[in-house]
């Protein structure tokens, strides 16, 4: 989730050094880059080197938690086809950053010529949802334009008219004449040849989130999905329901942008997933009701395997989003709202909040069947108890006899 911040360009300087050439390029810092996805990647890229400086020291890696992320997992399967130089130089150029800049800053809006997917497979599907999402949804208070957005890298295979500006963009007055603009795009260009897949390559695109700009009647309020993010659950075996979901979750954004929720807030180690948390079990409630998304139960458990599969295990980060369990287990708790609902109405927004903070309280004490560990055990040793007291009273009255 981006919230209004977002657009207007923080003029702050990150820390990283470009790497293509000697020269310290200093871009603008984005907050694509505390993006849920975006954080994945980073945290894939360090545990690569701290097992790279594990196994260079010749001790044993530490043994597996029993937290395992399906996302991270697919993340280090394809950094491990990178050089380690290349890898270095990918990031410290923000070329994970670029074709989003690129279609939120630099091109011009041509919604209706937005395609999902690499080939525009998912365009159908993605319109689709979209539509019932604004129209379940309608009486929330949320935006009627909310537009949709597509990030594709090969939109960096042009050089003057899409990637030169982008770059001008993001490192402003960085250039000179003794290394331009077009000299870095074309640095840019050479590393993506060498990178698997080109310009197809899913970390250029690994990303999907919702932007707001309520306050600036300039801007658009969007959701935008990169071609990465589709390439994994393509890679996953999970692109049935999870274009959907993906939909979905960064729409229930808009909600919470609606409720004041926002993961950008600083102090609190529990907001970032908290957010993400009631994103899945709005989008699942959505996706389940009858007046919105309509699946069917099977269609919902493949909603809870592509929830599963975005959680993390970096549980000690500010920006942690929810292990695979807790991320499953929103969507079943949403899912499940949407059916033990009395009559067809949808809802209170404030109501469904409610009633998720409530069950965030005890988020931490999950089972792998999205039982409340200690209140199952409660309920356990209650149902053993009134079994011994039982036993006693029969006693008793069998003696009584």
């Amino acid at each position: 989730m981006i919230n209004r911040a977002f657009i207007k360009l923080a003029l702050l300087c990150a820390l990283s050094i470009c790497m293509i050439t000697a020269r310290r390029l200093e871009p603008v810092v984005y907050d694509i880059e505390q993006t849920e996805f975006a954080q994945q990647l980073q945290h894939a890229i360090k545990m690569r080197d701290d097992l790279s400086a594990t196994t260079n020291k010749q001790q044993p890696p530490q043994a597996s938690t029993p937290c395992s992320s399906p996302s991270s997992r697919w993340l280090k399967s394809i950094i491990a086809d990178v050089s380690e130089e290349d890898l270095t130089t990918f990031f410290d150029n923000h070329l994970h950053v670029l074709p989003f800049v690129y279609k939120l800053h630099v091109a011009p809006r041509q919604y209706d010529q937005e395609y999902f997917g690499l080939d525009g497979e998912y365009t159908q599907e993605i319109t689709s949802v979209h539509n019932q999402a604004q129209e379940f949804w309608s009486d929330s208070g949320v935006r009627d334009e909310i537009y949709l957005l597509s990030a594709h890298g090969s939109d960096l295979a042009d050089r003057h008219d899409k990637l030169v500006p982008t770059l001008e963009l993001l490192f402003r007055n960085t250039y000179d004449s003794d290394y331009t603009v077009y000299d870095h795009a074309a640095d840019i260009q050479e590393l993506i040849t060498r990178l698997p897949g080109g310009y197809n390559f899913p970390l250029l695109t690994f990303n999907a989130f919702a932007t707001d700009e309520m306050d600036d009647e300039e801007d658009d309020s969007s959701i935008i999905i990169g071609d990465g993010y589709f390439q994994f659950q393509q890679a996953l075996g999970m692109d049935s329901e999870g274009p959907e979901y993906a939909h979905a979750h960064e729409f229930s954004h808009h909600l919470q942008f609606l409720l004041g929720v926002s993961d950008t807030q600083s102090g609190i180690a529990q907001v970032a997933k908290k957010s993400e948390l009631l994103a899945d079990a709005f989008s699942a409630y959505f996706l389940a009701h009858d007046q919105g998304g309509n699946m069917v139960s099977d269609e919902i458990s493949n909603v809870h395997s592509v929830a599963f599969s975005l959680g993390d295990c970096v549980k000690s980060s500010a920006g942690h989003h929810g292990t695979p369990i807790q991320r499953r287990c929103a969507t079943v708790w949403g899912a499940e709202l949407a059916d033990d609902r009395e009559d067809m109405d949808k809802i209170d927004l404030f109501e469904f909040q409610n009633r998720f903070d409530t069950w965030f309280e005890t988020v931490d004490d999950l089972s792998d069947s999205c039982q409340h560990l200690h209140s199952a055990a409660a309920s356990r040793s209650y149902r053993i108890l009134s079994f011994q007291v039982m036993t006693l009273l029969i006693g008793g009255f069998s003696v009584l006899l």
